[in-house]
């Protein structure tokens, strides 16, 4: 897949996209499921949080920007490049 940096990333969510990526060898998802946007940690099958609801775009991509993982915030992780570029799906 192309190397995608956080602006991408915020248009696909932006456009109902749901996403699967993996940071340190650990498997990551943003999808919607009855009406809410959520976030997973897919490796230990665990809902890290519910985001917002489908409609809120603006939160949503704030939200995911915001959201740290591993000492650093998904918008650091996808700007540095430091996602597996391997595993990006944009479903």
């Amino acid at each position: 897949m192309e190397t995608v940096y956080f602006k991408e990333l915020a248009d696909y969510l932006r456009h109902g996209r749901e996403i699967e990526f993996s940071y340190k060898d650990r498997q990551y998802s943003i999808t919607n499921h009855s009406g809410k946007w959520h976030l997973c940690d897919d490796t230990d099958h665990v809902l890290l949080k519910t985001l917002c609801s489908f409609e809120e775009k603006e939160i949503l991509v704030s939200e995911i920007g915001a959201h740290i993982i591993d000492g650093l915030t998904i918008g650091q992780i996808f700007d540095g490049q430091l996602y597996d570029k391997d595993s990006l799906r944009i479903l």
